[in-house]
């Protein structure tokens, strides 16, 4: 059975980037928001397996939408990683004791990507 992924990523080219990459796994399922409202709500209703999470959008912040998410035990549960082009260690900082589980940055490089995919994704990382 697949896992799914909710993305949410405001940019149009790293949405673009992200769905032609797990285009070439066949263990994912990409379901794409633009922002963290609409990640919010579609999460009333459907439950990924994983959340990648842009950090730097307009309006609500991918910390602040991680905060709400792991706020809500209904879906706390659900395992967040951080996506961003910033490395710095109080990035990364700031996205761990927000609630997300890792880090990645961006651009990404395919093949390590996928990797961490499937190391986020396994039953024991949750």
């Amino acid at each position: 059975m697949k896992k799914k992924i909710l993305l949410v990523e405001d940019n149009t080219s790293n949405q673009e980037l992200f769905i032609e990459i797990l285009k070439t796994s066949k263990k994912y399922e990409l379901f794409v928001v633009d922002n963290g409202l609409k990640a919010l709500e579609l999460l009333e209703t459907f439950k990924p397996d994983l959340i990648l999470m842009d950090i730097h959008m307009p309006n609500l912040d991918g910390l602040a939408v991680t905060r709400t998410i792991k706020s809500m035990p209904s879906i706390a549960a659900i395992p967040i990683v951080a996506l961003s082009a910033l490395a710095m260690k109080k990035d990364i900082q700031a996205a761990m004791e927000a609630g997300c589980i890792g880090y990645i940055t961006k651009p990404v490089r395919i093949k390590h990507f996928l990797e961490q995919l499937d190391k986020y994704t396994e039953e024991g990382h949750r």
